[in-house]
């Protein structure tokens, strides 16, 4: 009996070393649920998600506009912070270092911005930084060792679709060009894992059609690679990493058609995916924010342009349990062994 006490105590002490060497996540079912619908719903904003809180940045109405508002998922409420110096519409957000960079976009005066303004969450500031090279709508955004990386777009409303990467250091306020996409798109999304930028859907073309098309690009190596495609073609979605995982949530299939529901979870170890539980609110053109292993999904429509501005606001639980490494294996491994 003492030896196999021995050994069932040794096999644990492996397994719970195990379970702290590596970075892993665990999965579960997720769950939705709704939150206090956004105080001041409107199209084309920006999400993103600082600190423990989610900022609802930009968009329009009318018009566009410069108003910001941020969600506490602890209290469930809303509160409204200082506008943007200038108001704007489409434009993309990216954080670093606890800082919301606000990029692109439009306004009354152009078609396509290249403007780019940091917000202080701790101070409440906005501060203008160095221009992008080039101006663009309906791009993407992802962070890679504390630079921004903006992908692709349109700079007019009837297009091209753009194929520029150019990456902004926040430390030196200064752009860099970088090499083309292979496939330019517009209307996708992107999500950084392992150092490496996951760009899902979007259009080719400004009508369409639009595409499953998942791609991953290389910073080191400014390398482009083939993934596998979305189940779900889709445009004007939102996605999120949650413990490795990324999560691509809502948008349409047809461009101006209806909105998705649809959740649908990539794992980029695997090159695999899988489906999650459904959105309660169909929309496109919502955005994302990431809180611990939860997701945020603020606003959009429920069809194309509208008529109808949704202000919900949804989380989803994903189950997902991070666990970081603590390198105890080879300790644990000599206690083991002291055992015999």
């Amino acid at each position: 009996m003492k030896w196999f006490l021995g050994w069932a105590l040794g096999l644990g002490l492996v397994l719970s070393g195990l379970l702290v060497i590596s970075p892993i996540s665990l999965a579960a079912e997720g769950n939705w649920s709704k939150k206090t619908d956004m105080p001041f719903p409107r199209l084309f904003f920006s999400v993103n998600a600082a600190g423990e809180l989610v900022y609802v940045i930009g968009g329009m109405l009318a018009e566009p506009i410069a108003r910001v508002d941020v969600y506490n998922p602890t209290t469930d409420t809303w509160a409204q912070k200082a506008d943007m110096p200038a108001a704007r519409a489409g434009i993309v957000t990216a954080v670093v270092n606890e800082k919301i960079y606000a990029l692109g976009g439009w306004n009354n005066q152009a078609p396509a911005l290249s403007t780019v303004e940091e917000y202080d969450p701790a101070t409440n500031v906005w501060t203008q930084k160095a221009d992008m090279p080039t101006a663009r709508v309906f791009f993407a955004t992802a962070v890679v060792n504390g630079k921004i990386y903006a992908i692709g777009g349109i700079a007019t409303n009837f297009g091209p679709v753009l194929p520029v990467v150019e990456v902004y250091d926040p430390a030196t306020d200064k752009w860099d060009q970088k090499v083309d996409m292979p496939n330019p798109r517009s209307g996708m999304s992107a999500a950084t894992v392992n150092g490496k930028i996951y760009l899902f859907g979007g259009t080719s073309n400004v009508q369409g059609p639009v595409l499953a098309t998942v791609e991953e690009y290389d910073p080191t190596a400014e390398a482009w690679t083939p993934k596998t495609d979305m189940p779900s073609k889709r445009s004007a979605l939102a996605t999120g990493v949650v413990g490795k995982q990324i999560y691509a949530v809502g948008g349409a299939a047809v461009v101006q058609g209806p909105g998705l529901s649809t959740v649908e979870r990539y794992d980029p170890a695997s090159d695999t995916w899988s489906q999650e539980t459904d959105m309660p609110t169909a929309r496109v053109f919502l955005g994302a924010g990431i809180v611990g292993n939860k997701i945020y999904a603020a606003g959009g429509v429920a069809e194309g342009l509208g008529p109808a501005i949704l202000p919900a606001m949804e989380e989803f639980d994903t189950g997902t349990l991070h666990v970081e490494g603590k390198e105890k294996l080879p300790a644990l491994w000599g206690q083991i062994k002291r055992r015999d």
